[in-house]
Protein backbone atom coordinates (compact mmCIF):
# COMPACT_ATOMS: atom_id res chain seq x y z
CA UNK A 1 0.00 0.00 0.00
CA UNK A 2 2.89 2.36 1.00
CA UNK A 3 4.40 1.86 -2.65
CA UNK A 4 0.83 2.82 -4.44
CA UNK A 5 0.80 5.77 -1.86
CA UNK A 6 4.70 6.96 -3.45
CA UNK A 7 3.29 5.92 -6.77
CA UNK A 8 0.29 8.57 -7.06
CA UNK A 9 2.78 11.41 -5.48
CA UNK A 10 5.35 10.83 -7.79
CA UNK A 11 3.10 10.76 -10.63
CA UNK A 12 1.03 14.01 -9.10
CA UNK A 13 4.08 15.89 -9.00
CA UNK A 14 5.68 15.02 -12.03
CA UNK A 15 2.29 15.84 -13.98
CA UNK A 16 2.28 19.03 -12.10
CA UNK A 17 5.46 20.10 -12.75
CA UNK A 18 4.89 18.87 -16.91
CA UNK A 19 1.74 20.96 -16.77
CA UNK A 20 3.15 24.33 -15.77
CA UNK A 21 6.39 24.03 -17.65
CA UNK A 22 4.09 23.51 -21.05
CA UNK A 23 1.80 26.05 -19.83
CA UNK A 24 4.73 28.93 -19.18
CA UNK A 25 5.98 28.16 -22.77
CA UNK A 26 2.86 27.99 -24.79
CA UNK A 27 1.82 31.14 -23.00
CA UNK A 28 4.57 33.13 -23.78
CA UNK A 29 4.13 36.05 -26.54
CA UNK A 30 2.34 34.01 -29.29
CA UNK A 31 1.35 36.96 -31.17
CA UNK A 32 4.63 38.76 -30.79
CA UNK A 33 6.24 36.05 -32.05
CA UNK A 34 4.28 35.43 -35.36
CA UNK A 35 4.15 39.16 -35.79
CA UNK A 36 8.39 38.89 -35.74
CA UNK A 37 8.35 36.17 -38.25
CA UNK A 38 6.70 38.64 -41.06
CA UNK A 39 8.43 41.72 -39.27
CA UNK A 40 12.02 40.72 -38.40
CA UNK A 41 14.05 42.97 -36.21
CA UNK A 42 17.88 43.13 -35.84
CA UNK A 43 17.71 42.05 -32.40
CA UNK A 44 16.66 38.44 -33.18
CA UNK A 45 19.79 37.69 -34.37
CA UNK A 46 21.09 37.51 -30.85
CA UNK A 47 17.86 36.71 -29.59
CA UNK A 48 17.68 33.17 -29.05
CA UNK A 49 21.73 33.41 -26.88
CA UNK A 50 19.69 36.38 -24.81
CA UNK A 51 17.00 34.38 -24.14
CA UNK A 52 18.91 31.11 -23.27
CA UNK A 53 21.13 33.90 -20.27
CA UNK A 54 17.80 34.75 -19.28
CA UNK A 55 16.18 31.72 -19.16
CA UNK A 56 16.33 28.45 -16.49
CA UNK A 57 18.85 25.98 -15.87
CA UNK A 58 15.93 23.25 -17.40
CA UNK A 59 14.69 25.26 -19.53
CA UNK A 60 18.55 25.78 -21.71
CA UNK A 61 19.13 22.55 -20.78
CA UNK A 62 15.68 21.78 -23.05
CA UNK A 63 16.76 24.31 -25.56
CA UNK A 64 20.61 22.98 -25.59
CA UNK A 65 19.18 19.44 -26.46
CA UNK A 66 16.33 20.60 -29.17
CA UNK A 67 19.84 22.02 -30.83
CA UNK A 68 21.53 18.94 -31.38
CA UNK A 69 18.38 17.50 -33.67
CA UNK A 70 18.03 20.76 -35.69
CA UNK A 71 19.44 19.50 -38.12
CA UNK A 72 17.49 16.28 -38.94
CA UNK A 73 14.46 16.06 -41.29
CA UNK A 74 11.52 15.74 -39.52
CA UNK A 75 8.63 14.05 -41.22
CA UNK A 76 6.21 16.69 -42.47
CA UNK A 77 3.23 15.09 -40.73
CA UNK A 78 4.74 16.25 -37.28
CA UNK A 79 5.08 19.60 -38.83
CA UNK A 80 1.74 20.27 -39.95
CA UNK A 81 0.83 18.68 -36.30
CA UNK A 82 2.78 21.75 -35.18
CA UNK A 83 1.20 24.61 -37.02
CA UNK A 84 -2.24 22.68 -36.94
CA UNK A 85 -2.18 23.10 -33.12
CA UNK A 86 -0.66 26.55 -32.87
CA UNK A 87 2.02 25.29 -31.12
CA UNK A 88 5.03 27.41 -31.04
CA UNK A 89 7.25 24.14 -30.56
CA UNK A 90 9.52 23.36 -33.85
CA UNK A 91 9.70 20.19 -34.75
CA UNK A 92 13.35 19.67 -33.11
CA UNK A 93 11.74 21.11 -29.79
CA UNK A 94 9.03 19.02 -29.64
CA UNK A 95 11.17 15.26 -30.32
CA UNK A 96 13.41 16.74 -27.17
CA UNK A 97 10.32 17.63 -25.34
CA UNK A 98 9.26 13.61 -25.98
CA UNK A 99 12.82 12.39 -25.07
CA UNK A 100 12.59 14.30 -21.80
CA UNK A 101 9.44 12.86 -20.98
CA UNK A 102 10.03 9.45 -21.83
CA UNK A 103 13.36 9.55 -20.02
CA UNK A 104 11.59 10.99 -16.67
CA UNK A 105 8.88 8.53 -16.59
CA UNK A 106 11.29 5.88 -16.82
CA UNK A 107 13.30 7.31 -14.35
CA UNK A 108 10.66 7.04 -11.73
CA UNK A 109 9.66 3.75 -12.60
CA UNK A 110 12.87 2.69 -12.12
CA UNK A 111 13.34 4.35 -8.89
CA UNK A 112 10.27 2.39 -7.43
CA UNK A 113 11.82 -0.54 -8.52
CA UNK A 114 9.10 -2.22 -10.79
CA UNK A 115 9.75 -5.20 -13.61
CA UNK A 116 12.21 -4.19 -16.36
CA UNK A 117 9.63 -4.27 -18.90
CA UNK A 118 7.27 -2.60 -17.05
CA UNK A 119 10.16 0.77 -17.24
CA UNK A 120 10.30 -0.06 -21.20
CA UNK A 121 6.43 0.02 -21.10
CA UNK A 122 6.62 3.12 -19.10
CA UNK A 123 9.75 4.95 -21.28
CA UNK A 124 7.16 4.27 -24.46
CA UNK A 125 4.12 5.78 -22.91
CA UNK A 126 6.07 8.76 -21.77
CA UNK A 127 7.17 9.30 -25.36
CA UNK A 128 3.99 8.58 -27.25
CA UNK A 129 1.63 11.21 -24.12
CA UNK A 130 3.53 14.50 -25.82
CA UNK A 131 1.81 13.30 -29.26
CA UNK A 132 -1.22 12.53 -27.56
CA UNK A 133 -1.13 15.55 -25.76
CA UNK A 134 -0.57 18.03 -29.09
CA UNK A 135 -3.28 15.97 -31.26
CA UNK A 136 -5.52 16.64 -28.37
CA UNK A 137 -4.62 20.36 -28.90
CA UNK A 138 -5.31 20.40 -32.39
CA UNK A 139 -8.31 18.70 -32.12
CA UNK A 140 -10.02 21.36 -29.45
CA UNK A 141 -8.13 24.13 -31.84
CA UNK A 142 -10.21 22.85 -35.25
CA UNK A 143 -13.37 22.14 -33.07
CA UNK A 144 -12.90 25.82 -31.45
CA UNK A 145 -12.67 27.21 -35.37
CA UNK A 146 -16.08 25.91 -36.07
CA UNK A 147 -17.80 27.90 -33.67
CA UNK A 148 -15.75 30.82 -34.14
CA UNK A 149 -16.22 30.92 -38.26
CA UNK A 150 -20.00 31.33 -37.66
CA UNK A 151 -19.22 34.67 -35.19
CA UNK A 152 -16.40 35.95 -37.55
CA UNK A 153 -18.90 35.74 -40.73
CA UNK A 154 -21.95 37.53 -38.73
CA UNK A 155 -18.93 40.07 -37.95
CA UNK A 156 -17.66 40.41 -41.42
CA UNK A 157 -21.47 40.73 -42.75
CA UNK A 158 -22.50 43.42 -40.58
CA UNK A 159 -19.16 45.18 -41.09
CA UNK A 160 -19.38 45.30 -44.96
CA UNK A 161 -23.35 46.56 -44.62
CA UNK A 162 -21.85 49.39 -42.55
CA UNK A 163 -19.61 50.25 -45.61
CA UNK A 164 -16.20 48.45 -44.71
CA UNK A 165 -14.24 46.64 -47.27
CA UNK A 166 -13.24 43.18 -47.05
CA UNK A 167 -9.64 43.84 -46.29
CA UNK A 168 -10.79 46.25 -43.74
CA UNK A 169 -13.71 43.45 -42.49
CA UNK A 170 -10.58 40.84 -42.40
CA UNK A 171 -9.03 43.42 -40.34
CA UNK A 172 -11.38 43.85 -37.86
CA UNK A 173 -11.42 40.08 -37.38
CA UNK A 174 -7.64 40.09 -36.79
CA UNK A 175 -8.34 42.45 -34.13
CA UNK A 176 -11.47 41.15 -32.22
CA UNK A 177 -11.31 37.63 -32.25
CA UNK A 178 -8.96 35.62 -30.59
CA UNK A 179 -6.99 32.12 -31.59
CA UNK A 180 -7.40 31.16 -33.67
CA UNK A 181 -9.36 32.84 -36.07
CA UNK A 182 -8.16 36.01 -35.09
CA UNK A 183 -4.02 35.49 -35.28
CA UNK A 184 -4.84 33.21 -38.44
CA UNK A 185 -6.94 36.38 -40.24
CA UNK A 186 -4.46 38.99 -39.17
CA UNK A 187 -1.96 37.28 -40.73
CA UNK A 188 -3.51 37.07 -44.08
CA UNK A 189 -3.94 40.76 -43.96
CA UNK A 190 0.17 41.55 -43.54
CA UNK A 191 0.39 38.91 -46.50
CA UNK A 192 -1.88 40.58 -48.73
CA UNK A 193 -0.42 44.15 -47.55
CA UNK A 194 2.98 42.72 -49.03
CA UNK A 195 1.56 42.34 -52.04
CA UNK A 196 0.33 37.64 -52.02
CA UNK A 197 -2.21 37.15 -54.10
CA UNK A 198 -5.06 36.32 -51.81
CA UNK A 199 -5.81 32.96 -53.47
CA UNK A 200 -2.66 31.98 -52.29
CA UNK A 201 -3.13 33.33 -49.01
CA UNK A 202 -6.30 31.92 -48.20
CA UNK A 203 -4.40 28.50 -49.68
CA UNK A 204 -1.87 28.69 -46.84
CA UNK A 205 -5.02 29.37 -44.57
CA UNK A 206 -7.07 26.43 -45.60
CA UNK A 207 -3.28 24.49 -44.89
CA UNK A 208 -3.00 25.96 -41.67
CA UNK A 209 -6.61 25.34 -40.39
CA UNK A 210 -7.61 22.31 -42.31
CA UNK A 211 -11.38 22.74 -41.54
CA UNK A 212 -14.63 21.91 -43.84
CA UNK A 213 -16.32 24.79 -43.35
CA UNK A 214 -13.57 27.22 -43.43
CA UNK A 215 -12.61 25.57 -46.90
CA UNK A 216 -16.36 25.92 -48.01
CA UNK A 217 -16.26 29.86 -47.10
CA UNK A 218 -12.97 30.20 -48.71
CA UNK A 219 -14.30 28.46 -51.35
CA UNK A 220 -16.96 30.64 -52.03
CA UNK A 221 -15.47 34.10 -51.52
CA UNK A 222 -12.72 33.33 -54.04
CA UNK A 223 -15.89 32.67 -56.40
CA UNK A 224 -17.35 35.35 -55.85
CA UNK A 225 -14.84 37.53 -56.10
CA UNK A 226 -14.24 36.39 -59.69
CA UNK A 227 -18.07 36.65 -60.55
CA UNK A 228 -19.70 39.42 -58.45
CA UNK A 229 -22.45 39.44 -56.34
CA UNK A 230 -23.09 41.13 -53.00
CA UNK A 231 -20.48 39.60 -50.51
CA UNK A 232 -22.41 40.37 -47.29
CA UNK A 233 -25.93 38.70 -48.23
CA UNK A 234 -23.11 35.26 -49.09
CA UNK A 235 -21.36 35.41 -45.54
CA UNK A 236 -25.05 35.96 -44.44
CA UNK A 237 -26.25 32.58 -45.91
CA UNK A 238 -23.19 30.70 -45.06
CA UNK A 239 -23.13 31.54 -41.42
CA UNK A 240 -26.83 30.33 -41.41
CA UNK A 241 -25.55 27.13 -43.05
CA UNK A 242 -22.57 26.45 -40.76
CA UNK A 243 -24.49 27.59 -37.63
CA UNK A 244 -26.77 24.36 -39.20
CA UNK A 245 -24.01 22.10 -39.29
CA UNK A 246 -22.67 22.47 -35.90
CA UNK A 247 -25.85 21.93 -34.65
CA UNK A 248 -26.42 18.68 -36.56
CA UNK A 249 -22.94 17.95 -35.05
CA UNK A 250 -23.36 18.60 -31.67
CA UNK A 251 -26.94 16.60 -31.38
CA UNK A 252 -24.38 13.75 -32.94
CA UNK A 253 -21.55 13.82 -30.04
CA UNK A 254 -24.29 13.34 -27.61
CA UNK A 255 -26.22 10.51 -29.62
CA UNK A 256 -23.00 8.96 -29.05
CA UNK A 257 -21.72 10.16 -26.27
CA UNK A 258 -23.04 7.12 -24.09
CA UNK A 259 -20.74 5.06 -26.94
CA UNK A 260 -17.55 6.63 -26.28
CA UNK A 261 -18.02 6.23 -22.56
CA UNK A 262 -18.76 2.63 -23.23
CA UNK A 263 -15.52 2.05 -24.79
CA UNK A 264 -13.59 4.00 -22.08
CA UNK A 265 -14.95 1.26 -19.87
CA UNK A 266 -14.68 -1.96 -22.03
CA UNK A 267 -11.16 -0.47 -22.33
CA UNK A 268 -9.94 0.42 -18.90
CA UNK A 269 -11.51 -2.01 -17.21
CA UNK A 270 -9.41 -5.17 -17.80
CA UNK A 271 -6.14 -3.27 -16.99
CA UNK A 272 -7.50 -1.89 -14.13
CA UNK A 273 -8.40 -5.05 -12.54
CA UNK A 274 -4.74 -6.11 -13.83
CA UNK A 275 -3.30 -3.54 -11.76
CA UNK A 276 -5.19 -3.93 -8.87
CA UNK A 277 -4.22 -7.95 -8.49
CA UNK A 278 -0.46 -7.09 -8.97
CA UNK A 279 -0.59 -4.53 -6.34
CA UNK A 280 -3.08 -6.60 -3.83
CA UNK A 281 -2.38 -9.97 -4.27
CA UNK A 282 1.27 -10.38 -5.75
CA UNK A 283 1.12 -14.23 -5.25
CA UNK A 284 -2.39 -14.42 -7.58
CA UNK A 285 -1.50 -12.58 -10.43
CA UNK A 286 2.38 -13.76 -10.82
CA UNK A 287 2.07 -16.78 -13.21
CA UNK A 288 0.34 -14.27 -15.38
CA UNK A 289 4.20 -12.16 -15.28
CA UNK A 290 6.19 -14.99 -14.77
CA UNK A 291 4.49 -17.75 -16.55
CA UNK A 292 4.61 -18.51 -20.31
CA UNK A 293 0.93 -19.14 -20.61
CA UNK A 294 0.58 -16.05 -18.61
CA UNK A 295 2.23 -14.01 -20.98
CA UNK A 296 0.66 -15.67 -23.76
CA UNK A 297 -3.09 -14.77 -22.24
CA UNK A 298 -1.43 -10.78 -21.64
CA UNK A 299 -0.76 -10.82 -25.19
CA UNK A 300 -3.95 -12.12 -26.83
CA UNK A 301 -5.91 -9.88 -24.10
CA UNK A 302 -4.29 -6.64 -25.15
CA UNK A 303 -4.77 -7.35 -28.74
CA UNK A 304 -8.41 -7.94 -27.92
CA UNK A 305 -8.66 -4.89 -25.99
CA UNK A 306 -6.89 -2.81 -29.20
CA UNK A 307 -9.51 -4.36 -31.52
CA UNK A 308 -12.08 -3.76 -29.09
CA UNK A 309 -11.21 0.21 -28.94
CA UNK A 310 -10.63 0.35 -33.24
CA UNK A 311 -13.89 -1.17 -33.57
CA UNK A 312 -16.14 1.04 -31.34
CA UNK A 313 -14.32 4.39 -32.42
CA UNK A 314 -15.44 3.28 -35.94
CA UNK A 315 -18.51 2.66 -35.30
CA UNK A 316 -19.41 6.06 -33.16
CA UNK A 317 -17.18 8.00 -35.92
CA UNK A 318 -19.97 9.58 -38.17
CA UNK A 319 -19.01 11.60 -41.00
CA UNK A 320 -21.49 15.01 -41.88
Amino acid sequence: MIVVIELVFIFLVVSILMYLFLRGFSNKGRMDHRIKEFLPSPQMEDGTSQKAKKASIFKRFFISLATLFKNVQFSKKTEEMLLEAGSILRPEEFFALKILASAGIGLVTAFLGVKWFLTILAVIIGYVIPNYVMKQKRKKRLTRLSYQLIEVLGMMANSMRAGFSFIQAMQLVGKEIPDPLGPEFDRVVRQVGLGVPLEDVFEELIDRLPNKELEVVVQAILAQRKSGGNLAALLETMEDTIRGRVRVLEELNTLTAQGRMSSWIITMLPVGLGLYLSLVSKEYFRPMLEHPLGWALLFIGSCSIIIGWVVIQKIIRIEV
